[in-house]
């Protein structure tokens, strides 16, 4: 019985083996299936053929519009304001209008006492002069007739020696004749006009404040002569020249003006790294006002050899991709002549070459690309006649 059980044992232990051995041997007999090999995906780029020329560089810019005389009215003594026009921002005002008055009755009878003390001492020089000087006398005696406290001093009779000089300067007529003068001037101060036509842009103090002396009230400018300041990248500082005709226009450029660079600033603003260029404007059919957001367009100098691409052209600060062979990328360094919003002037490129006008990612020297949209001279010449045949 255990000699059966043994041989049965043995036996299925020799057909597992033989079963194993066969699909081992099958297995061998297939071929391996072949295998796909995947072919290298080239990156597509888009390029711009070079054509390097001359290129007139341009600077657009946003600025805002200011009178070329804004003026800072002061009270230049003190007292409470009384205004004559209505001190409000945006009121017109004309050459020689009062446009405000300072309280000045303090000081006004003040000024009328020392005339009455004046026309006293005047007075009381006239017997002397009767005696001492009767040749002058009916002259002096006039000169006091004509004398009121609430009218400006005449002018002082001259006198005809150095006799009679000595006799008015230790009567004290010189003295106060010039005091009540220079009081007389300083009443003048109390009135304030405006000394040319335009309009308030500011206003510091309102009717019924007290103004402290040189004190400002008001800012005026001139609406007849107006400017525009913009700002100037300093790198393009070099192509602005006085003179040059400028085209002046809203942001849409519904309306437009011309104008003439005036004067160029030489304070660099710290936070822009900028200079103000200031552009005066010649009046047009469209009206313009101090305030305005408008933008100027300034022709420069030419640049020589040069092409515009797009600014993401260039990485690396002057650095960009040409294409060799038509597949083969090439790196190459380029001189950056001018910056704009959205593409920069280079040059450095050759005639003919294609030059990537779009960032690459993890792109190489030599890395095989396929060029897009690529026309050839021929073809771009080809396609401009159609469209004048067509027109």
């Amino acid at each position: 019985m255990k000699n059966k059980i043994l041989l049965s044992v043995v036996a299925a232990i020799i057909l597992l083996g033989a079963g194993y051995g066969l699909n081992q041997w099958f297995a061998s007999m297939q071929k391996d299936p072949p295998k796909r090999v995947s072919k290298p995906q080239k990156t597509a780029v888009r390029i711009q053929e070079a054509n390097p020329t001359i290129i007139q560089a341009e600077i657009v810019t946003f600025g805002r519009v200011e009178s070329e005389q804004p003026v800072d009215i002061v009270a230049e003594v003190s007292g409470k304001i009384r205004e004559s026009v209505n001190l409000q921002v945006g009121q017109s005002v004309r050459r020689g209008q009062v446009l405000f008055t300072l309280g000045r009755e303090p000081f006004e009878l003040g000024l009328q006492s020392q005339k009455s003390n004046f026309m006293r001492e005047v007075a009381m020089i006239l017997p002397d002069m009767k005696i001492d000087y009767p040749n002058r006398y009916e002259m002096w005696k006039s000169y006091f007739a004509s004398l009121e406290v609430d009218k400006p001093l005449p002018k002082l009779p001259s006198y005809e020696s150095e006799k009679e000089k000595t006799f008015l300067a230790t009567k004290g007529i010189l003295t106060s004749y010039y005091n009540i003068k220079a009081q007389e001037a300083t009443l003048s101060k109390y009135v304030v006009i405006a000394p040319f036509s335009g309009s308030i842009s500011e206003v510091y103090l309102q009717n019924g404040s007290v103004a402290p002396p040189n004190g400002k009230v008001l800012r005026l400018v001139q609406n007849s002569q107006l400017e525009l300041k913009v700002p100037v990248e300093t790198r393009d500082i070099q192509w602005i020249k006085t003179g040059t005709e400028v085209e002046v226009s809203t942001e849409d450029e519904t309306q437009q003006w011309t104008g003439r660079i005036a004067r160029v600033g030489d304070i660099v603003n710290p936070a822009t790294q900028s200079l103000d260029v200031y552009v005066k404007i010649q009046k047009g059919k469209n009206p313009i006002y101090a305030g305005m957001y408008l933008k100027a367009k300034m022709q420069g100098g030419t640049i020589q050899n040069a092409i515009e691409v797009p600014r993401r052209a260039v990485f690396n600060e002057n650095e960009v991709y040409t294409v060799k062979n038509d597949s083969v990328l090439s790196l190459k360094k380029v001189q950056i002549k001018k910056a704009n919003k959205e593409t920069l002037i280079i040059s450095g490129i050759e005639e003919g070459e294609k030059v990537v006008i779009e960032p690459l990612i993890n792109a190489y020297n030599e890395m095989i690309v396929k060029v897009l949209n690529s026309e050839s001279k021929a073809e771009k010449a080809e396609k401009a006649e159609k469209t004048l045949s067509a027109n």
